[in-house]
């Protein structure tokens, strides 16, 4: 159980006192929902994005592994002209 609740459990019996459990639901979900939010703002500000962290892949060697991958150049072709592109 809540620990708000067993305490004053006599005062929420009585009817005209029922909405402190409500507030209380109120008080935790606004709570959760700032600090959420807050955790999320350090998180974009502080933490490097992860498109900056990897290395973008070489559109030419694409290129040549979808020619390889059709035929259009051999094996040898093939590792000879990556190895040119990585220098």
């Amino acid at each position: 159980m809540h620990p708000f609740y067993e305490p004053n459990r006599k005062a929420l019996q009585s009817s005209d006192k029922s909405w402190l459990g409500l507030a209380s639901m109120a008080m935790y979900l606004l709570f959760w929902a700032g600090a959420l939010g807050v955790a999320a703002r350090f998180a974009k500000e502080n933490l490097p994005a992860a498109k900056e962290g990897c290395p973008q892949p070489d559109p030419a060697v694409g290129i040549l592994r979808e020619r390889y991958a059709k035929g259009e150049i051999n094996a040898e072709e093939f590792k000879r002209r990556r190895a040119d592109l990585r220098e």
